[in-house]
């Protein structure tokens, strides 16, 4: 390109020079501008650049697409083979069904024949609510021995469960919570009989009675005797204090009652201890301590009696009463009664208890 251009104005340049001589119109005496000469060539060919450059920018060169040497042609047969393959779901993302559940027969047992053995299952629990006639030490010691007896002869689990005092066990009993089993005095039996449907099982043979008992210098005293002098007791709702109640039916002529012994034994070792004129006691300690004068007995009721929820079912309930009437036959066992204080278990006769959650009036009135 750069050869082209230069001989195009030496060219142009020779032209110019013939034309200004050949025309005869230039003097002798005038030079030629050299220098306007080059202008004009220069002129002429940027006015011929532009012609040519849309020219040259509207159509630039192809570019010759290079292939190697030893390609093949692709044939129409290997296109339609690729669209068909593109259109087909991956075999090994999407496996058919057929083979998912084809397995290999090797012959060998089925996975369940070669499982070991479960576990043993855990057998069943239930809680045993102790009466709260004793102190919570003294009730471990008490309840405790029943417990384990009943652990060791059924193929179920008892779990012991305590109250701290009365008002606990009262409160708890009155809020609705519902033991499997408790262990307790008749009228609390029958309070849950009539509320919670409970059935009592199995009941102290011997009967139960309260009596007032006072030291030996009250001998031959009523029960007016005692009006406003100080009488040990368990706390209420316990038999013996609503007994005591009823007895001092007029709230101005009663006696000052202690309701803060532990145990029935801590309400006579107050009177020993010459805190109290005289003590509230049940029939075992009554007859046990006859260096003291029997005041007043009340009526007999259902000894210490054992009962259960409806939510034991009823062929366990009748495991528990068949265990509990033959356990003064084991001697394996004998501690069971002899911390009970009981000399054996008879079957409850649930006509025993009607009635008897009236005892309880005077308490839920004041709840």
């Amino acid at each position: 390109m750069n050869t082209s251009n230069h001989a195009r104005r030496l060219f142009c340049l020779l032209i110019f020079l013939l034309f200004a001589g050949a025309a005869g119109a230039v003097q002798e005496d005038d030079e030629i501008d050299v220098e306007e000469a080059v202008e004009a060539v220069e002129a002429i060919e940027q006015a011929e650049a532009r012609d040519e450059l849309p020219e040259e920018a509207a159509e630039p060169p192809p570019e010759e697409a290079t292939e190697p040497d030893d390609a093949e042609p692709v044939q129409e047969e290997d296109l339609v083979e690729e669209d068909v393959a593109a259109d087909e779901p991956d075999a090994a993302t999407d496996p058919q069904p057929e083979q998912a559940e084809e397995r290999p027969e090797t012959g060998e047992p089925p996975a369940e024949a070669t499982d070991p053995d479960p576990a043993p299952s855990t057998p069943e629990t239930f809680t045993l609510q102790g009466h709260p006639v004793f102190s919570p030490d003294q009730a471990e010691r008490v309840y405790g021995p029943l417990v384990r007896y009943l652990n060791e002869t059924l193929p179920y689990r008892f779990d012991l469960r305590l109250s701290r005092d009365f008002h606990r066990y009262w409160l708890d009993a009155r809020r609705g919570e519902t033991p499997d089993l408790v262990i307790e005095e008749a009228h609390m039996t029958a309070f849950r009989m009539q509320r919670d449907d409970y059935s009592p099982l199995v009941a102290a043979a011997a009967p139960m009675s309260y009596s007032l008992m006072a030291r030996a210098e009250h001998e031959g005293a009523g029960l007016a005797d005692f009006i406003g002098r100080p009488v040990s007791s368990m706390p209420s709702p316990s038999l013996g204090y609503l007994v005591l109640a009823r007895w001092y039916d007029n709230p101005m002529q009663q006696p000052v009652v202690l309701s803060n012994a532990s145990s029935w034994l801590d309400a006579i070792e107050i009177v020993f201890a010459a805190e109290a004129e005289a003590a509230i006691v049940p029939r075992t300690l009554a007859e046990r301590y006859v260096n003291l004068e029997r005041v007043q007995t009340s009526r007999e009721f259902p000894g210490l009696t054992l009962s259960a929820s409806p939510a034991v079912p009823e062929g366990i309930r009748e495991e528990i009463r068949q265990a509990m009437l033959i356990l003064h036959e084991d001697d394996d066992y004998i501690a069971v009664l002899h911390e009970l204080d009981l000399e054996q278990f008879v079957e409850a006769e649930p006509g025993a208890y009607e009635g008897l959650e009236e005892w309880l009036r005077a308490v839920t009135r004041a709840f």
